[in-house]
């Protein structure tokens, strides 16, 4: 019913008032009415990559006309870049994401309160932001259920008997420790006596630190490792084959980084947050600003599940994960976020 509806307005507007030229280039304009900017230093990164992905879905598939600023991981005029995006007053979103540019969004948010501004992945204060944010402790709890599945099966390659299992985070910074946070849960709702060893790189964009952490635990009695650094975790996913242990990727599909050591991912689909966030606005600019969170439930977090899993993990653990997946879901399982 929704297409013949949206069928019939086209129709209405090619033929209905003034000459078929003039109706037809308002048909463009109103499709490139709403303007949308993204600003951020990790859109060639995974996590940045889906953001995107969304982005251009939205572009493509909502008519909307889309500017992508890569302002470049080190960069130290933040403020300045989004303030000049904020005085055109020509953008209806401004959409940013990384903690980098958190300070940035504080204050200019508050020089241009008429602007609307999308925060991806994190959340302040602000009354004209809206804050695309991810349950990553749902899908991280799951990561945990995994790990500690496996830590306990010594019929699986290269496991070892103790029961220890590790992390390896990029800047300890509150998103970060929320994927600990939920790794934990997961972890001890499996087994309350494995051990979670938990180091920090300090930095996104440094493999080779994470790679130095990562041999570090497997050196010591930790089998499986989740990577949580960005860039940073490529280091812990080559640390993972090199050593013959295994590594949990996150944000996208890592498994083929070290492909029969890496027994999956998190992936957290920041597609799907802000192309539903782009979609929500363009039915109702009046969409009032506040926090939107994607979850297990909406498709925003997930563990993949696929070839190079299959290969790795045995099918009863991934039933099992399964099993407990529909039990968050239903509401049974109950997962703590720190955010």
């Amino acid at each position: 019913m929704k297409k013949y509806l949206l069928i019939i307005l086209a129709c209405f507007i090619v033929f209905g008032c003034g000459n078929n030229s003039n109706a037809t280039n308002d048909t463009s304009n109103t499709k490139s009415k709403i303007k949308i900017a993204a600003i951020s230093g990790y859109f060639g990164q995974g996590f940045g990559k889906s953001m995107v992905a969304g982005l251009e879905r939205a572009r493509d598939e909502l008519g909307i006309e889309l500017k992508i600023v890569d302002v470049g991981t080190r960069s130290l005029d933040y403020e300045d870049q989004l303030s000049s995006l904020a005085q055109t007053g020509e953008y209806s979103l401004i959409f940013l994401m990384g903690w980098e540019l958190a300070n940035a969004l504080e204050v200019v948010s508050k020089s241009f309160p008429e602007q609307k501004f999308v925060f991806v992945d994190g959340v302040l204060e602000n009354p004209n932001v809206y804050y695309v944010n991810f349950a990553e402790e749902q899908g991280s709890f799951l990561v945990g259920v995994m790990a500690a599945l496996m830590t306990t099966r010594t019929d699986i390659a290269n496991i070892n008997p103790d029961k220890a299992v590790g992390f390896v985070g990029g800047r300890d910074i509150p998103v970060i420790r929320n994927f600990l946070n939920g790794y934990i849960q997961g972890v001890k709702y499996i087994d309350p006596n494995i051990e979670v060893k938990e180091v920090f790189t300090g930095t996104f964009d440094d493999p080779a630190r994470g790679s130095e952490l990562a041999q570090s635990l497997y050196s010591g009695n930790v089998d499986i490792v989740y990577s949580v650094a960005g860039p940073s975790g490529e280091g812990v996913l080559q640390a993972a084959g090199a050593a013959k242990k295994y590594a949990v990727g996150v944000d996208v599909d890592q498994c083929a980084s070290a492909p029969g050591y890496i027994s999956g991912s998190m992936l957290k689909r920041a597609d799907v947050g802000v192309y539903d966030m782009i979609e929500q606005y363009v039915k109702n600019p009046d969409l009032a600003p506040g926090v939107f969170t994607y979850d297990i439930i909406k498709g925003g977090v997930q563990l993949c599940n696929d070839e190079y899993m299959k290969a790795i993990v045995p099918q009863d653990i991934i039933d099992k994960i399964e099993e407990i997946r529909q039990k968050v879901v239903n509401g049974e399982i109950k997962i703590e976020s720190i955010m």
